[in-house]
């Protein structure tokens, strides 16, 4: 699909540029938005969950019969049985910030390829339908503009990344192995990572990474995989800046 070099409108310094004005912007701003906006909505995930077993058990006793002689045995049977709910509620907005997080961070990388394939279909002038993929532009950077991408300092958290994104996609196969291999810590609740009162655990399948389970990032690892993908931009930035055809 390459266009030959000398049919190619390449301008590196103006593509750099692009790179840091637009791009670059992008990534910052859709960062900013998931840590800003969206996660705060689970910061007060205990206090719902209180207010959900009330909500609950206000429901229940509202049928209660004070004039029954086994009103307290079912006063106690509703008490526990709203404080269930309450407990598996939170359960559930556990589950989904570890959804959120899964969810923006995998669409973090397929970001990542989306701003790569276009910036290379612009270089190149190209409208076509084809399908192209991220090893495309990968290897026409290297081929074409003797920029090796594999060879940036990031590369090995865009690679993570990258495995991190297959394994929220599709639950267990050859990239949660391999991502098992590099952060076996991701597939282990945060509260046992540290060893205290942590059980032996064997690693899970993983089976439902996008209702939560079995694959657990932290706000820590959404900010290292967004630092990440900036340094990538900053250095082909900085790469294109730098070529002369």
């Amino acid at each position: 699909m390459s266009l030959p070099i000398a049919e190619m409108r390449f301008n590196g310094p103006w593509w750099a540029d692009y790179i840091q004005g637009m791009i670059i912007r992008d990534f910052s701003r859709y960062a900013d938005v998931v840590k800003k906006r969206l996660l705060p909505v689970f910061d007060k995930i205990g206090e719902e969950a209180e207010e959900f077993a009330n909500k609950k058990y206000q429901e229940y006793a509202a049928h209660l019969d004070t004039s029954e002689a086994d009103q307290y045995d079912a006063e106690a049977y509703y008490t526990d049985k709203a404080l269930d709910e309450g407990v598996a509620y939170q359960d559930t907005l556990v589950a989904m910030y570890f959804t959120t997080l899964s969810l923006f961070t995998a669409g973090l990388f397929h970001l990542l390829e989306q701003h790569s394939i276009e910036l290379y279909l612009e270089i190149l002038d190209h409208h076509g339908i084809e399908e192209v993929k991220l090893g495309h532009v990968t290897e026409w950077l290297r081929s074409s503009l003797s920029i090796d991408v594999r060879s940036f300092k990031c590369w090995d958290v865009i690679d993570e990344l990258r495995l991190v994104a297959n394994s929220v996609k599709h639950g267990e196969g050859r990239s949660a192995q391999d991502l098992r291999v590099r952060r076996p810590d991701l597939f282990v609740v945060p509260a046992y990572r540290n060893g205290l009162s942590a059980p032996q655990l064997r690693p899970n399948r993983v089976r439902k990474p996008l209702f939560g389970e079995d694959l657990y990032l932290t706000v820590v690892d959404f900010d290292r995989y967004c630092e990440g993908v900036l340094s990538f931009w900053a250095e082909l930035s900085d790469a294109m800046r730098a070529t002369r055809l």
